[in-house]
Parts: structure tokens; C-alpha cells; sequence
């Protein structure tokens, strides 16, 4: 019995490779953050391009007197602008509305996204260009994939069933009116 405690202590007492057990120790906690700091601003930057092309493209509807815009058209501006959407012609969605001045009631964010687990839905988007000087409200939705599944981080947006995040842009302006 006294060897055995001899031998504990002599184990406990060794300096051997005291580095590899601080390497084993931190080395996870840093993996771990890298990756949520990465998959963070991944995200981060995913939102950002969208904010700023949406922004681009109502630089085109505010312009527009007398022409014919769609969402599809919208959409499209959108989608060429950044390559950082993934699928963005097919996932996109766009909303465009007229706020009334009486009350500037905004539409609430509920209803903009449709989920992707269920295709045959639409979602209860409107995409009415307004007359001159009307205050219009511009609303672009796409649920993206995480960077990396695996790791569980994440910004804390609204997820659908698939595990999708919902990231939303918005913006507001008036409507030009025709020189005419």
C-alpha cells in the first residue's frame, strides 16, 4: 500500500508534458469561439449586403415614374448586385406597400417570410408601386442556411422549421412626383 501511494505521488508531482494538458484544456474553448465568431460575422455580412442592395434597388423605384417595375425586378437588381445570397432568385422575397399617412400604421414582419418545408404556401406580400409622393415601405426576406450547421451558433433570428434563418431588410421613401 505505501508503494502505491509513492506512486501516486511521484505521478502527481511530475512536470511532464504540463503544456500538452494547457493545449488540451484551451484549445477547444478557442476552436469554439473562432468558429461563433466566424459563422457570426459570415452572417453579419450576409445582412449587411442585403440592406445595402435593397437600398440600390429602391434607388430604381423612386426614380421610376411612368415605368413599369415588378418585384421580380426587384428582385433581380438585388440578386446581381451580391453574390453572397445563396439561390437569392428563387428564395427572395419582396414587399412593397403604400403606408398611409393618416395613421403610418407599418404591416408587422409576421407574414413577410414563407417557410421553405412548406412550398405550396404564399405569403400575403403586396407589391403596389404607389402614387407621387406617397410614403412607401419596401420589405426584401430570405431564410438562409447557417455557415456551419454543426457548431450551433448563431445570431439569435428567427428560425423556421428547416432551421433557416429569417434575415430581413427594409426601407422606406416617397414617391417622386412626375414632372410632367
Amino acid at each position: 500500500m505505501h508503494s502505491l501511494a509513492l506512486h501516486i505521488r511521484q505521478f502527481v508531482r511530475r512536470e511532464n508534458a504540463t503544456a500538452t494538458m494547457e493545449f488540451v484544456i484551451t484549445f477547444p474553448i478557442i476552436m469554439i469561439l473562432f468558429i461563433a465568431v466566424f459563422e457570426t460575422s459570415m452572417i453579419m455580412t450576409r445582412q449587411v449586403m442585403m440592406e445595402r442592395t435593397l437600398d440600390q434597388a429602391v434607388r430604381i423605384l423612386r426614380l421610376a415614374n411612368g415605368l413599369t417595375i415588378t418585384a421580380a425586378d426587384i428582385r433581380t437588381a438585388i440578386c446581381t448586385n451580391t453574390s453572397l445570397l445563396p439561390d437569392c432568385e428563387n428564395l427572395l422575397v419582396i414587399d412593397l406597400q403604400r403606408i398611409d399617412r393618416a395613421t403610418y400604421a407599418v404591416p408587422t414582419n409576421q407574414d413577410l417570410c414563407i417557410e421553405r418545408a412548406d412550398s405550396s404556401a404564399t405569403p400575403q406580400n403586396q407589391f403596389t408601386v404607389g402614387d407621387d409622393n406617397d410614403f412607401m415601405l419596401v420589405r426584401a426576406c430570405m431564410i438562409v442556411d447557417r455557415i456551419l450547421p454543426f457548431s450551433g451558433y448563431g445570431l439569435n433570428l428567427t428560425r423556421d422549421d428547416s432551421g433557416g434563418l429569417h434575415m430581413m431588410a427594409g426601407s422606406v421613401f416617397v414617391n417622386e412626383p412626375d414632372d410632367s
